[in-house]
């Protein structure tokens, strides 16, 4: 019993390391990149009862759209880059 806590804290920091030095993905050759412009911004409310709070709809040229709860993330106008990984 006396070893659980240094066992734990050894392999908590294990776990962490291994999980943060995954590598991101890579622009490759074949993948579409596709700059968008954000041109709508509409604000609704959440449907859930557990939730609370707004929820902010960005819509851009490209028919692409994004959902956060932060008002402060983008702006009309704001250009967002979008990567279709090829298959």
């Amino acid at each position: 019993m006396k070893y659980f806590f240094p066992l734990f804290v050894i392999s908590f920091f294990v776990l962490t390391f291994i999980s943060v030095s995954r590598q991101h993905p890579k622009i490759e050759d074949g993948d579409i990149i596709k700059k968008c412009v954000i041109d709508t911004f509409y604000i609704t409310q959440s449907p859930s009862t557990i939730e609370y709070g707004n929820r902010y709809h960005y819509i851009t040229d490209c028919d692409e759209f994004v959902i956060t709860k932060r008002n402060d993330v983008y702006k009309i106008g704001d250009t967002i880059t979008y990567v279709y990984k090829k298959r």
